[in-house]
């Protein structure tokens, strides 16, 4: 009688350590907003007539101060595909004005890693950069490295996207950045619900 109560108690514990496990497994494959850090490792003051300068938009912009932070951000949720982030730099640059006679004071770029296992589409290059201090701007094709958009099975790529902010008096004064971006893949299954992706990345800067 002791043994069938034991066994039973046995077969129990292993019953519910499958429900556990079943349910840290959903959890992990749910598709929320992810979070890393980074920590300012350089920063730095200027004039001018600083002799640094970054390209937006076709125009070479003289960088003033900037400070840049090491980011650990990697998301492999979707498709295969695993997209980090590794490096994001903040700028105060000299007042430079666009086609659209927008004034812009500071820059912000983000170093990308894509690797596939599949081909996908995918848009960091055109996606939505949301800043600490309530700037909101997209990114445009024309702003950064030709890395993205149709990458096929099995490839690497990485690029540096850029964006413009109207206001910046100190590199240093952002907390965060949130960048959301989209992807996709072809698929004749109408009913593929992950045929879809878009990515939503806060990152701490520290």
């Amino acid at each position: 009688m002791k043994k069938l109560v034991l066994v039973s108690v046995a077969l129990l514990a292993l019953a519910l350590a499958g429900c556990s496990s079943s349910a840290n497994s959903n959890s992990s494959s749910s598709n929320k907003v992810s979070v890393a850090k980074g920590q300012n490792t350089s920063s730095s003051k200027g004039s001018s007539d600083s002799s640094e300068k970054i390209t937006y938009n076709y125009q070479d912009v003289s960088v003033l101060s900037k400070a840049t932070y090491p980011v650990s951000y990697s998301d492999n949720s979707w498709a295969g595909t695993t997209v980090g982030i590794d490096k994001v730099t903040v700028y105060r640059v000299k007042p430079f004005t666009d086609a659209s006679k927008k004034t812009y004071q500071g820059l912000v770029t983000a170093h990308f890693k894509i690797h596939t296992t599949r081909d996908i589409s995918i848009y960091p290059s055109q996606g939505t950069l949301v800043t600490s201090d309530g700037q909101q701007v997209d990114g445009t094709n024309f702003s950064g490295d030709d890395f993205d958009g149709q990458i096929s099975k099995d490839v690497d790529r990485d690029g540096t996207v850029v964006w413009a902010l109207e206001k910046m008096d100190d590199p240093r004064s952002l907390k965060t950045i949130r960048l959301k971006w989209s992807a996709n893949y072809d698929t004749d299954d109408m009913e593929d619900d992950n045929a879809n992706k878009d990515y939503d990345a806060t990152i701490n800067l520290q």
